[in-house]
């Protein structure tokens, strides 16, 4: 008996001994990430869109970060956070300190920040998460809310239940519902041409010549994916899908939601769509076509023939791999953000995985790679759908202009975050000006 009991105390002393350097290793561990780190790093957000005070503690997984966007804090701040859409050319943390991190969070195109997909300003920062495949935290997918929304049927309506009569009169083929009536990609001329060969029902600020239900007109813009407007478009054959920027991987819900709807979406958009697409074919794709009238008479070609109409929607009727893509997949299967249907979560859930990617990169002793122009990757000077009446968008020449400024700005931030100094407002803008004249910037 007593060497049992022997035997049982010596067992339990191995445990306890073993529980106590596991213990101390992870606290050794720790220490020596604090001792170079400091005790919790801090995250500073430069640019948001918040109008108070913000000051968190960022718990992600095993560390941890305080995060806040107290300006006064730059200085102890380990990762500097910016928001693409709020930056502003002449407001940044200038001397960079050599211990600051900077991260680039934009899930949008960079239209209304000209300066920001140049790989001469993209450089300077050690993180991105943008809709490029090929950023740190990639969201690409964003606007699709979960991959079963792709093969689901909830919203499907078979080709030949397709058109119906609303308020005595007969719906088109061809659903349009924009208010962005100045793109870069010139979608409203584009779409003014279709309407010629074709008849469009336009629902949106941008061509408009239908009104939406009265239940759908108060706060659709906000409830993109809302019940009722789903089952609303679904009864249409086809959906414009013209993005407002070219940009690869910039896929917004134009892609998703008729894919989700099972109506098929004609779109221009984003260069590398077609290795996106769930199936082979899900898609009619206007650079396929010479001009408007072209795709038009395909339409009325596939609306006329529903075995043709079908094989664009395998997504939604094969049941054996309906999804026959496997980077689609992977990336649906592995992306680190989850999307939610209340837009202020999905913001709040996307911010958050951007502070953990901030705040793993703060507490990480491993050398930094730099950002480059693959992390945007949009065709310049701007591409636009092929127009047959027109020799270019109506605002094509104030769009080239824009983003011959932006590009003068990325040179200028270039240098000046090089030679690392503060600058103000009045010097950057007198400078861009006289690149812009003496044209330094092509």
């Amino acid at each position: 008996m007593w060497m049992w009991r022997n035997r049982r105390l010596k067992l339990l002393l191995v445990s306890l001994v073993w529980l106590c350097s596991v213990a101390w290793l992870y606290w050794y561990i720790t220490r020596e990430k604090e001792d170079i780190r400091g005790a919790v790093p801090e995250l500073l957000w430069w640019t948001n869109d918040m109008h108070w005070s913000y000051n968190e503690m960022r718990y992600c997984n095993l560390e941890s970060c305080r995060v806040t966007n107290n300006r006064q804090r730059l200085k102890e701040a380990r990762g500097i956070l910016f928001y693409g859409s709020n930056m502003k050319p002449h407001d940044f943390p200038m001397p960079r300190q050599p211990h600051h991190l900077w991260g680039l969070l934009h899930e949008e195109s960079p239209r209304n920040v000209p300066f920001v997909p140049h790989h001469e300003f993209l450089q300077h920062f050690n993180n991105t998460s943008t809709f490029s495949r090929h950023s740190n935290l990639p969201l690409t997918t964003q606007y699709l809310p979960h991959p079963s929304d792709l093969t689901q049927t909830d919203y499907y309506i078979p080709h030949s239940s397709k058109q119906v009569i609303q308020f005595n009169e007969r719906l088109a083929s061809v659903v349009f519902l924009q208010t962005d009536c100045n793109t870069l990609s010139g979608r409203e001329d584009y779409v003014r041409e279709l309407m010629q060969h074709i008849q469009v029902d336009s629902y949106g600020g941008c061509l408009h010549n239908r009104d939406l239900p009265e239940s759908l007109q108060t706060d659709y813009l906000n409830n993109l994916y809302s019940d009722a407007l789903l089952r609303f478009l679904s009864r249409y054959k086809f959906m414009i899908a013209i993005e407002n920027g070219i940009c690869d991987d910039y896929i917004t819900e134009k892609y998703w939601r008729p894919l989700i709807m099972g109506v098929i979406p004609i779109y221009f958009g984003s260069p590398s769509i077609r290795e996106w697409q769930p199936q082979n074919k899900s898609a009619i794709y206007v650079d396929d076509f010479a001009n408007a009238g072209a795709l038009a008479a395909h339409l009325q070609q596939v609306d006329n023939n529903e075995t043709a109409y079908r094989s664009y929607l395998d997504h939604k009727l094969k049941r054996d791999k309906p999804i026959d893509n496997p980077m689609l997949l992977n990336h649906l299967l592995t992306r680190r953000y989850q999307i939610k249907n209340d837009q202020q979560n999905e913001e709040q859930s996307l911010f958050h995985k951007f502070e953990c990617l901030m705040c793993r990169q703060a507490l990480s002793t491993v050398k930094l790679r730099s950002a480059n122009g693959q992390h945007y990757s949009c065709p310049l000077p701007p591409v636009h759908a092929p127009l047959e009446r027109q020799k270019e968008p109506k605002y094509a020449s104030d769009w080239r202009s824009m983003m011959n400024v932006g590009r003068c700005q990325a040179l200028l931030l270039d240098a000046y975050f090089r030679a690392n100094f503060k600058y103000t407002k009045s010097k950057f803008e007198t400078q861009v000006a006289e690149m812009v004249e003496q044209n330094l910037c092509s």
